[in-house]
């Protein structure tokens, strides 16, 4: 809430921070003033003084100058620290910027600046505030580094002084629109403060509201609710019912509930707000801020027309600077939608402005308000001029993806990184509707679904384009970029999972911004690219496909209701699938909401292949009716797109979210004719894997291969897994084939296959294969709730006994997706998981699917090989053997896999004719 003071204030701020770099003044001088301290602060109060009498500012300016001079020639280092840090304190809070900024400026450069005085803390916090009044970002993070630097150091890694100057820099970044940054600060911040002061301790309520803030501006008014009851509570228990910061707390609470369409709560605590206002009498407009937050939630919510009484007075809101800006915002959407369904289009784009504006000059061209500004303008130019609204889209889909990228890289946080792309998700759902219906923006939006599902940045783009560049034999800088998107996005994976800050083994930011300089400058050092050729675009996938293939990339949007945590948190689910042809441009369908598709009895059928486990299987005894399971999936997602699918025999497939579980190839149109009938089906793990696709499919003649099965899963006293005698007679014949091809075979049976041994051959192999139990757990099939999908995703090794640890553990005998997703397999040709479930996953926000197909498309091998669903023993043996015969006969991947399912299907594997063993296995490529 903001109050705007109408004379000067003898009001200063002192805050604290650590050590930091100071430049020798030109002012200072090594004469000894003549000054005592008593006498230069009495200087500086006359100072003051005259300042606040009328007439007299510039004079009394002048005295404070020379007086602060004067100090500053002197020895008296504390006070000279403190009296130039209260000067350009007192100027900011009266918002008086250029004095406040000459007075920091000049203090900055003193000598006293450069001594041991703790109270140079305060000076660089209070310079922090400023910069952020100046809305100059850098310098506002730069002082307060400083700041906090120097409050660690003089006052500890847990004073208060050290969490009020991290409050400080929680809402500076936020104001900048780097609000998962912010949380991430102000969430650890009250952490420490909750240990370190108590739950009752009135600075903790004022990091908890603080956080409601932040959580707020981001989009999650539940979490910001949970803070906000708890501080409005408590502030009364403190404070009594009648006090300014339970107006304030009321208030906020307010918003939460405005914000989740909880309309009667709402106005309960708007009208605590206006009575505690009435009751303080303060100066200012209080009262009539809460009559207005009232007004605007009564007309929200239909229980007060929009007539023109109304309108005249919401109208002058929005441009009235004594109302919070956040008001103005709302009143001015309220007020646009209103016209415009009065088909006042002129109005309505009026109102819009105004919204941008405001959050513009507020927050910043990078903040959430601004977007939802720009989404507005974007939709109702898409009614007349679908041309300009194509364009805006295109610029706010990019100026998002960045924005995204970077909340989700800086959080280590699950709730901001899924919180950030719901608001993405909100502009994707309204971009792909305008692309439906016009079809030059379709090649826009196919780009943005190529981008969206893991965040590609333009650093990752950049290293593809090099890598297209270079000579094909320079093995060594090819693996230098491979390392940089590689570490990029393991980085981000883990981030966007809450696991890369208590993770010691995660890869960290460094990292990965080392691995990018090394690869950018090995390119640059050994060949000379003009920047033309550099920034030339990725190819298209129009380009990329021969004429009898066609690409289909599936991509889901949603519509979110306010309360994401409810229990049905979506207003709309939509699927579209682009189809790409040779030299084509991209063709958009709406399928429809996959809940439809994929209904929740299909997806207890799917549960149901994974009910029961028993010996001498890998899995389970899968009675489940697979036609009954996937019935009516083709009609849904392969019928609609047959006009554009013409001439084409083989078909590549990206899936999003739940399509992940779809075994496509066993799809069946209505004449019985399966998808693996019709077409050569190639399924892709993302978009960007087109790249690669038309490189040699063909298996290597020769490498190394290393083969585990026949595993002991014992440890001491504990059984582990059950035994499965099928998977060494499985790599025995295996190696038995790859032997005769010039292969150099490693085996690791028995106790063998520990999870080093494992790590140190496979990124040394050509391919791996891993014959033994695999499981994904998410927490409705029994798995551990609060942990990440990475970590439901495992793969059992030699002597892993009976605990699941789910941490990065080398001897704990479990293979985890998030320690997979950190190895280097960017020399695998082929990864074979022989396992129960291993291409199961969780549905994300950020890249589609969080399991083992993610972790091994981010340690960068070309292709895996996974199940959907626990598999039969020996017939799963049965299917290998065939598969790579297929291969080593000189077949490629996808088709020696097609080849191995219909030789299943027609009876000619022993224990494999049933689809629900050859139709379990899924050939990714990355």
């Amino acid at each position: 809430m903001r109050v705007v003071a109408s004379v000067l204030a003898m009001l200063v701020v002192v805050l604290p921070l650590p050590q930091a770099q100071a430049q020798t003044p030109g002012q200072a001088s090594q004469q000894a003033p003549a000054d005592s301290e008593a006498a230069l602060k009495a200087r500086i109060d006359a100072a003051y003084k005259l300042m606040m009498e009328a007439g007299r500012f510039d004079e009394g300016y002048a005295q404070l100058r020379a007086a602060l001079l004067n100090a500053a020639r002197s020895d008296l280092y504390e006070f000279t620290v403190e009296s130039y840090s209260n000067a350009g304190a007192t100027f900011l809070n009266n918002q008086i910027l250029d004095n406040a900024e000459e007075i920091f400026a000049e203090g900055l450069k003193t000598r006293a600046m450069q001594q041991d005085v703790a109270k140079r803390a305060d000076f660089y916090l209070n310079y922090a505030m400023l910069k952020q009044a100046e809305k100059d970002y850098q310098g506002f993070v730069s002082m307060c580094a400083t700041a906090t630097n120097l409050y660690a150091h003089y006052h500890g890694t847990e004073s208060q002084e050290l969490m009020y100057a991290n409050d400080v820099l929680a809402t500076g970044i936020a104001a900048f629109g780097q609000i998962a940054a912010a949380i991430n600060v102000d969430q650890r911040n009250l952490e420490i403060a909750e240990r370190v002061l108590g739950q009752d301790d009135r600075f903790t309520w004022k990091l908890q509201n603080n956080l409601a803030d932040m959580l707020r501006q981001m989009g999650a008014p539940t979490r910001a609710l949970q803070y906000d009851l708890n501080v409005i509570e408590k502030r009364i228990g403190y404070y009594g019912p009648n006090h300014f910061n339970v107006l304030v707390s009321a208030n906020n609470t307010a918003q939460d509930y405005l914000d989740l369409a909880k309309y009667d709560e709402a106005l309960r605590y708007f009208q605590q707000d206006r009575d505690i206002a009435g009751v303080l009498k303060q100066e200012g407009n209080l009262v009539e801020q809460a009559d207005a937050w009232l007004l605007y939630t009564r007309a929200l919510s239909g229980a007060q027309p929009l007539d023109a009484p109304t309108l005249a007075r919401l109208l002058p809101l929005t441009n009235d600077a004594s109302y919070p800006e956040i008001l103005a915002i709302k009143i001015a959407n309220l007020l646009a939608a209103h016209f415009a369904a009065m088909g006042d289009t002129e109005n309505s784009m009026n109102q819009l402005d105004r919204a941008h504006s405001i959050a513009g000059s507020t927050y910043g061209s990078v903040h959430p308000l601004t977007f939802a500004a720009r989404q507005a303008m974007a939709n109702l130019k898409a009614k007349s001029n679908p041309e300009a609204a194509a364009a805006d889209f295109a610029a706010l889909n990019d100026d998002m993806l960045r924005w995204n990228w970077f909340q989700v890289s800086t959080a280590a946080n699950p709730v901001v990184a899924e919180a950030s792309r719901a608001l993405a998700d909100d502009m994707l759902y309204d971009y792909a509707r305008l692309a439906k219906n016009n079809a030059s923006a379709v090649p826009a939006f196919a780009e943005a679904a190529r981008r969206w599902p893991t965040l590609e940045n333009d650093k990752r783009d950049q290293l593809r384009r090099l890598s297209r560049l270079i000579d094909p034999n320079d093995m060594e800088t090819r693996h230098l970029i491979q390392a940089g998107i590689r570490l990029s996005l393991a980085y981000q994976e883990a981030a966007s999972s809450g696991d890369s800050a208590d993770d010691p083994g995660a890869v960290q930011p460094d990292q990965a911004q080392a691995a990018y300089e090394k690869a950018i400058t090995r390119v640059t050092t050994r060949y000379s690219f003009g920047q033309s050729a550099v920034d030339k675009p990725l190819p298209s996938a129009g380009t990329l496909l021969k004429p009898n293939e066609a690409l289909v990339d599936y991509f889901i949007t949603r519509k979110w209701r306010a309360d994401r945590e409810s229990a049905d948190p979506l207003e709309d689910e939509r699927l579209y699938a682009i189809v790409t042809r040779k030299d084509q441009l991209p063709r958009l369908y709406d399928l429809g909401d996959p809940r439809r598709l994929i209904p929740a009895a299909h997806e207890t059928r799917m549960a149901n292949l994974r009910s029961t486990r028993s010996a001498q299987e890998r899995g389970a005894v899968t009675l489940v009716d697979l036609n009954a399971t996937f019935t009516g999936l083709y009609a849904g997602l392969i019928a609609p797109l047959e006009t554009s699918l013409r001439g084409a025999d083989t078909l590549f497939v990206v899936p999003d979210g739940k399509l992940f579980s779809v075994p496509f190839p066993l799809l069946q149109d209505s004449k019985g004719a399966s998808l693996d009938d019709r077409f050569l089906v190639r399924m892709l793990t993302r978009p960007e894997s087109l790249l690669n696709a038309g490189v040699d499919q063909s298996f290597p003649k020769t490498g190394k291969a290393l083969l585990a099965g026949g595993l002991d899963y014992t440890r001491g006293s504990e059984k582990g897994a059950e035994p499965l005698p099928g998977t060494r007679k499985e790599v025995d014949a295996i190696a038995s084939i790859l032997s005769g091809d010039r292969y150099s075979v490693e085996m690791l049976t028995g106790t063998a296959a520990s999870e080093q041994a494992l790590r140190k051959d496979m990124e040394q192999a050509t391919v791996a294969h891993l014959a033994t139990h695999g499981a994904y757990r998410d927490e409705k099939e029994g798995g551990v709730g609060a942990v990440n999908a990475l970590w439901q995703s495992e793969v059992v090794l030699s002597r892993s006994g009976d605990r699941q640890s789910m941490k990065r553990d080398d001897d704990d005998g479990r293979l985890y997706g998030m320690e997979l997703m950190t190895w280097d397999l960017s020399g695998l040709d082929l990864i074979v998981l022989s396992a129960c479930e291993t291409a199961r996953g969780q549905e994300t926000f950020v890249g589609g699917l969080r399991g083992l197909p993610t972790a091994i498309n981010i340690a960068g091998a070309n292709r895996s090989l996974l199940t959907l669903w626990p598999v039969d023993d020996a017939g799963t043996a049965a299917f290998m053997v065939s598969f790579y015969d297929h291969l080593a006969a000189g077949q490629t991947y996808p088709e020696a896999l097609r080849q191995a399912r219909r030789d299943a299907r027609d009876g000619k594997i022993s224990g494999a004719q049933d689809p629900r063993v050859w139709a379990a296995f899924v050939l990714f490529e990355n």
